[in-house]
């Protein structure tokens, strides 16, 4: 059961990372709105935590494409599981 649900998450990692740092680039270039939007959320959630790190727009955009495409994996995994 480990290897079965830990694999799946190393793939969702995997998949997430190559893709969404190729669909922020695209989304960047067709909606800018939504890069600011980015940067806007990481922004907001760097100021709440306190973090101090080094925010570009292309660095924002990307994580929160990557958020979303890891919202979307666990949906679809845990209906394709569960029923």
């Amino acid at each position: 059961m480990p290897a079965k649900t830990g694999g799946s998450h190393a793939i969702a990692a995997f998949v997430t990372l190559l893709v969404g740092t190729m669909l922020s680039k695209y989304l960047w270039s067709v909606a800018p709105p939504l890069g600011e939007a980015g940067v806007l959320a990481m922004t907001l959630i760097r100021e709440s935590t306190g973090i101090a790190v080094p925010l570009t727009d292309q660095f924002a955009g990307s994580v929160v494409v990557m958020v979303g495409l890891s919202f979307v994996w666990g949906v679809v995994y845990h209906f394709s599981r569960h029923g």
